[in-house]
Order: structure tokens, then sequence, then C-alpha cells
């Protein structure tokens, strides 16, 4: 375990510095800069959304975590598992450090599994790491001819498989089941066509599925498909009702949104009380745009309509909680 050790602690110092240089994500570039032993905590909440999201560095970096027990529990199987997914997407550094997890095994946790090993050093050393040559080439001295063929043909018998694509899979399955979350995130995925074809109609039913379990994103997401037209003709009155939803669970986003369509009567009468009470929320929140909405609003409303919407504002209870 001590060589292993080492060559983990190698590993993931390496992967942080090109996770910094190469990420494109500013959530993500965000967790690795509170990668400190007191803010360990913050990462994780980084980190944890782009990993179920298939970021392969987020994955390894997670799985760091929990081999290593910093600001989650220590969790061997966890580990592996997000290692796994890394791994399997080519993250070289994932692809490594699982094969010395599986050529020493940990107590209790990861039986030893030499041809498992082997057949990711194969991988990380095709890659050009240089430790996973070495350690290559010295398991393979240690192991049996039998063994040696059963990690070349596990090799040959690999089948990367595309985030999004394995992500569907798994999230589908949840949410046949009811599960809101993964109902959302099929959704997701068939908006943005991640793994397939764009299908607005296909996210839409989904988003549905999860907004009607209370779902505040979801609600949101399928006002804003009515009052776009996307997957449904053009409909501001469903929009206004799901933005409603949303708004009341404290989407600032929605609240927004909501104020627009009262201010300009789409979907709902032309109110401007309630305007400025969703713009007012939106805006404690730090949604822009609401700020810029609720000055410009104001100029024409008398004194008593603002007081009005400001005791609604401060009245106001998010629901769902």
């Amino acid at each position: 375990m001590k060589h292993l050790a080492r060559f983990f602690l190698l590993v993931f110092a390496a992967a942080m510095f090109w996770g910094l240089a190469g990420c494109a994500s500013s959530n993500y570039q965000k967790g690795i800069r509170q990668y400190k032993p007191d803010d360990v905590a913050a990462a994780v909440r980084e980190l944890r959304p782009l990993a179920e999201q298939g970021n392969a560095e987020a994955q390894f970096n997670l799985g760091s975590l929990y081999y290593q027990g910093w600001g989650v529990p220590q969790d061997y199987k966890e580990a592996v598992k997000w290692l796994r997914k890394a791994a399997e997407q080519g993250h070289i550094f994932s692809q490594a450090t699982l094969g010395t997890i599986y050529a020493e095994g940990v107590q209790g946790a990861v039986e030893k599994d030499y041809p498992q090993a082997l057949m990711w050093f194969i991988f990380a050393a095709a890659k050009g790491d240089m430790e996973a040559f070495e350690f290559r080439d010295n398991l393979a001295n240690r192991m049996t001819p039998a063994q040696i063929t059963e990690a070349q043909k596990l090799a040959r018998e690999f089948k990367p498989q595309d985030a999004h694509t394995k992500s569907l899979q798994e999230f589908r399955a949840l949410a046949a089941q009811g599960d809101a979350a993964a109902q959302f995130k099929v959704g997701l995925i068939y908006y943005k066509g991640q793994g397939v074809p764009p299908d607005y109609l296909e996210a839409l039913t989904w988003f549905k599925k999860a907004a009607l379990q209370g779902h505040p994103l979801a609600q949101y997401n399928v006002g804003y498909m009515n009052e776009k037209g996307e997957g449904t003709p053009q409909d501001y009155v469903e929009a206004a009702k799901h933005y409603r939803q949303a708004a009341e669970r404290g989407n600032q986003l929605a609240q927004y949104n909501l104020g627009y369509m009262y201010e300009k009567g789409q979907g709902v009468l032309p109110d401007e009380v309630q305007a400025l009470m969703w713009y007012n929320l939106a805006a404690i929140q730090g949604e822009t745009k609401a700020r810029a909405a609720r000055d410009r609003i104001t100029i024409w409303m008398t004194p008593a309509q603002i007081a009005d919407a400001q005791r609604l504002a401060r009245e106001f209870r998010i629901t769902g909680k």
C-alpha cells in the first residue's frame, strides 16, 4: 500500500495542474481553486454535479477525494466507481490509478485483480504515461501467462462508452422509477443533444414529469419551452403557469420571467404591482436583469403601488420546503 499511496499522490498532483490548464468549465476551476484542507467540502460541492454530468476530470478528482477521505467519508468502492467512469472515457490518470488499486487491492473493499490492473496500465502506457510503462512491465513479471492472456483479452474487448450515452442509460433507469432529479437530467440530455440528437419534444416530456413532482428547474424549463415554442406550440398561459410554480420555489430566473410577463401582459393580465414584486424577489437573489427591470418599472409607478409590491415581496414564502 505504501507503493500505491506514493503513486496515487503523484498522479493526483499532476492531474490537479492539468485540470487547471485544460478544463473549460469555470465551476470546475472554482472547485480546484478551493482544493485546500480547510475548504475541501466546497470543492466537493462544485465537483460532484460536474462528475455526474460526465466530466472526466471532475470524476477523477471526486474519486481521489473518496480514496483519501478528504471532505467526504473515506470510501474505496465509491472512489473506484468515479475513477472507473473517468477511466472509461480515456482519462489517463484514472486509468493509471485504477491499475495501481487493482494491482495492490484494498483490504475489505477492492479485490486484487492482476488482469484488470494490467489492462488499465496498458491503456495508460499507450497514451505515454511513463509511470504506467514501469508498472505495466513490473506487474507483468509477477503474472502467469494465463493472467496476461486474460488482461490482453480484456483490453481487446474493452469498448469505451460516451459519457453522455452512459449517463442517459443510468438516468433513464432512475427516471422510469419516478426519480424527479433523473427525469430532469434526461430532459437536459435530450434538450442539449448530448450523445443523442437534440429532441425538444422528448426533453419537454421528461421536464414535465419532473415538474409535476415539484422540481423547480424542470418547472422553469417547461415554462421556457412553452414561452419560446420549443417542442410545443408557443403558449404564454402555460409558460406563466410553470414560471409561477418555479418562482414560488425560489427560482430567480422564473421570478424575473414571471415579472416580465406581468409587466407585458403575456399569459396573464398586466399587473405592475405583481411585476415589481417578482422583479424585487429575483433582484434580491442577484439577478441583474431583474435589478434593471425593477428600476425601469418604478419610474411610472405610484408610491402606493411600489409600497404594495414591496409588502408582497416581504410576505413571500418559498413553497415546497
